[in-house]
């Protein structure tokens, strides 16, 4: 096997009888409205090669990973292979990019790629509130797990290396944030800081607790940064550096390699090729000379470049016409009509302060019963507020891109009161498909997270508690802090109080079931095991 990296998550692979594209994002326009540029860019890559391919796997709709730039030119008889997800809107966004050729396939069931047996398999996240999905590629007795953006749990990846026949050759992990919360908010300074410090610490522990539970071959640090070209979006660049949520795949190298001391850890550039049997890295050439350390001069030739490429999507994307409100007002009474469940859990006046023709500042009260829309912006109390241009909203209202498309673009600033995390808002706004909220729905009401148990340590005392957080499922043996008399969920960073169970960092989410221990009772957990949950610090 030979794997060539184009960037960002983007790989080619390369075996006996098949070619192999993953994620491929290579549009000299970007994503997400022409917010996010690959960094460092990979447009000298020979477009023509690349396509030139029996497979291409897309792991989930986000526009630098299923970039249609790229997918409108594929051949005719090259299959495109989706994870099957609840919602239909990855396959309807493939069909309106012109691809026909489209296989969904169930987690982990077998795809064969030639005639010699090898294989490839998804492996969608756990929970149904994020669509996303590794690939594990099993190909001339070589195995690349490709985790893409998701966050796999270490059952999961565990899971893969068994797959697989014990060994994983290439796993090549996210460590990049791309998460508007902190940077997005009307924060100051300082607390943008501290917030981005902890977030960008707690993905790296994740990452690292991931891959030091299969240890495989090589530890590769991918799928991100990406960098902002758009003058209006330049100050996002700062966040590339320590202590930002954007850090480079050399930042992500190092920092793993000095903690996973035993871990071979390498990060490639668009244009490399490596072969896994011989452990062989043949650099591409085109970077002699490149260095991470020389940002600012680099990003300025680079968006020099790319001028005329925002430009047009500026054209693209011109302002609205004078009924926007009124279109603003017809969006959110069919978004209304999505999932009940949703709306009473979610409960909250929203205000969109909306600049530009157009515009205005209208508000919405997602309610238990139905949503109201007032165009005149008369709300006493207000939980939530987005300040964003009608240019970029528009696309949104129209239906030609995703509310999270939006939000990912980081156009955007947005405030709230209290300043908690509202995770039924954004999971709402995040899929507005009856389909997907209706599977979240079974999944928190007809799965028991509360039935295991494990128990951990404090300096209180030792506490029985749920296994799982209730936010979206993740083990808390496998990714859970305890820091004084609470518990911190690594994969989002929600913490509870071990004494009452309640969530601490978000509106309405459901508590932990906790319980303290007598000194004479021993660990116990209802899968009969001792669990050990990391303290902070250790």
């Amino acid at each position: 096997m030979e794997i060539t990296y184009l960037g960002h998550a983007g790989m080619r692979v390369e075996e006996h009888g098949f070619r192999l594209l993953m994620d491929p994002w290579l549009s000299r326009q970007g994503a997400f409205l022409g917010s996010w540029f690959q960094f460092p860019s990979n447009h000298h890559l020979d477009l023509r090669r690349l396509l030139d391919c029996e497979w291409v796997t897309i792991s989930h709709e986000h526009m630098d990973h299923m970039d249609p730039w790229v997918l409108s030119q594929l051949p005719a008889s090259t299959r495109v292979l989706i994870p099957t997800y609840p919602s239909r809107r990855l396959r309807r966004r493939l069909a309106r990019a012109g691809v026909r050729n489209v296989v969904e396939v169930p987690s982990w069931q077998r795809v064969r790629l030639n005639d010699r047996g090898d294989w490839l398999t998804f492996i969608p996240e756990e929970c149904p509130k994020l669509h996303d999905a590794g690939v594990l590629v099993h190909a001339g007795g070589v195995t690349l797990l490709h985790c893409n953006d998701a966050r796999l749990s270490v059952a999961q990846v565990r899971r893969a290396c068994l797959e697989a026949g014990d060994r994983l050759d290439v796993m090549a992990v996210q460590m990049s944030g791309a998460n508007w919360h902190p940077i997005c908010y009307e924060y100051p300074e300082e607390v943008i800081r501290r917030i981005s410090a902890e977030k960008r610490i707690g993905k790296f522990k994740s990452v690292a607790r991931l891959v030091g539970s299969t240890s495989p071959a090589l530890a590769l640090p991918f799928a991100g940064p990406p960098c902002f070209l758009d003058p209006t979006l330049a100050q996002h660049n700062r966040w590339i550096p320590e202590p930002g949520r954007f850090p480079d795949q050399e930042q992500a190298a190092t920092w793993l390699a000095k903690t996973l001391k035993r871990q071979r850890v390498q990060h490639w550039m668009p244009g490399d090729r490596y072969q896994p049997l011989s452990g062989r890295l043949e650099p591409d050439p085109h970077w002699s000379g490149f260095s991470y350390a020389e940002l600012d001069g680099y990003l300025e030739s680079y968006a020099a470049a790319h001028r005329p490429d925002l430009e047009q999507v500026y054209a693209a994307h011109p302002s609205p016409d004078d009924d926007f409100g009124e279109r603003f007002a017809e969006h959110f009474a069919r978004m209304g009509e999505l999932s009940p469940y949703f709306l009473r859990r979610i409960d909250m006046t929203l205000r969109f302060d909306v600049e530009g023709p157009g515009g205005g500042r209208f508000d919405v009260q997602l309610g238990p019963r139905r949503v109201r829309v007032d165009l005149r912006g008369r709300a006493r109390s207000v939980q939530y507020g987005f300040r964003v241009q009608s240019r970029w909203l528009d696309p949104v209202i129209r239906g030609e891109i995703g509310w999270e498309d939006l939000m990912l673009s980081l156009r955007f600033s947005a405030r709230r009161d209290p300043d908690i995390f509202n995770d039924y808002m954004l999971v709402f706004f995040k899929h507005a498909d009856a389909r997907a909220l209706a599977a979240i729905e079974a999944y928190e009401t007809e799965r028991n997270l509360q039935q295991e148990r494990v128990v951990v340590s404090s300096p209180q005392g030792r506490y029985e508690i749920s296994r799982y957080c209730p936010h979206r499922g993740q083990d808390f043996s496998e990714g859970g802090v305890v820091e004084g008399g609470t518990i911190r969920c690594l994969a989002h960073n929600l913490r509870f109080d071990l004494e009452t169970g309640a969530c601490l960092s978000a509106v309405r989410s459901e508590p932990i079931a906790t319980r303290r221990m007598d000194d004479a009772e021993g660990l116990i957990s209802e899968s009969h095991e001792p669990v050990n949950v990391s303290r902070a610090g250790v």
